[in-house]
């Protein structure tokens, strides 16, 4: 049962990733992506969204096979309860990676 709800949560985390990559663009990013959708009409001017999007995207699509990834590969070497926290922590490494390098497309 428990090992049952981790790969629902793993396939559901890796759709949703999937989702964003194939799902935000140019038109909707106005409305759903996080920072562009509040700034100012000027600084949206000066961002160039088309070039944030090339980056943005393909990691979104890259990252939906980070989780089952690093699942089965945590798996080998851990035991359930350590497993289960050390899968959820390296979650966040990706997004580290993913801030730092967002940074260089600040104005």
């Amino acid at each position: 049962m428990e090992i049952d709800v981790v790969i629902i949560t793993i396939i559901f985390i890796s759709l949703i990733y999937l989702f964003i990559g194939f799902g935000i663009n140019k038109v909707n990013a106005e409305n759903l992506l996080s920072g562009y959708n509040t700034m100012s009409p000027e600084k949206k001017q000066n961002f160039n969204i088309e070039k944030y999007l090339e980056f943005f995207n393909p990691f979104f699509k890259r990252l939906s096979i980070y989780p089952p990834l690093t699942f089965v590969l945590l798996y080998i070497f851990l035991e359930r309860e350590q497993l289960i926290l050390v899968w959820s922590l390296s979650q966040m490494l990706p997004f580290i990676w993913f801030t730092i390098k967002s940074l260089r497309f600040q104005s």
